[in-house]
């Protein structure tokens, strides 16, 4: 492993701590309480080699191999500390928090993603959009009572903030990809 210098390694920390601050910031929009971040890379990930004019290797700081992007590492980051952090209680508007529902499926809504399921109960929860272009929640599930079954489903008026913070939490989960969450949340006015 190559030596760094102590200026070398004093940048190298600055440089991380950067990328710390722009991932803390943006897992306190769904975690307020948590108060640092897990970055698996030590500073010394944070050097590059490269070689150039007129012909001999120079170090140079920057994100650590394997990512395409500052913003890549980061999302990475935020990932990893909130998994670490697991769930935390209210931290999404629940089902039972929403008070604009819905007498029947909104016409013209289309599902954008699923922001969970659960098999064995046969439930799922998605997000979408309807004819009016509001935001919609939609909750199913499927129920059996002394021997009948069925399902029901309920629809919720979501505000633009509600909507990224669904989307938000289906990319973290891996549920919803980068670019349909760009797109996705592009559309709205207001950030979380």
């Amino acid at each position: 492993m190559p030596e760094y210098s102590k200026q070398d390694i004093e940048y190298a920390s600055e440089f991380r701590d950067g990328i710390h601050r722009d991932a803390l910031e943006i897992v306190r929009k769904t975690r307020p309480d948590v108060s640092e971040v897990i970055d698996r890379h030590p500073v010394e990930d944070y050097f590059q080699e490269h070689w150039d004019y007129p012909g001999r290797w120079y170090t140079v700081v920057a994100i650590p191999y394997g990512y395409s992007s500052r913003k890549a590492l980061i999302d990475s980051i935020v990932k990893a500390t909130l998994t670490a952090a697991g769930p935390a209680e209210h931290t999404e508007p629940d089902r039972h928090m929403l008070d604009d529902q819905l007498d029947d499926k909104p016409s013209g809504y289309r599902e954008l993603f699923v922001l969970d399921s659960d098999q064995q109960n046969r439930s799922f929860r998605a997000v979408g959009v309807d004819a009016e272009g509001r935001y919609i929640l939609e909750h199913y599930e499927e129920y059996s009572i002394c021997g009948d079954t069925g399902s029901k489903s309920a629809y919720y008026v979501l505000t633009e903030l509600q909507f990224r913070r669904y989307a938000r939490q289906s990319l973290l989960n891996g549920r919803l990809n980068g670019n349909d969450y760009d797109r996705f949340t592009a559309e709205t006015k207001h950030d979380l």
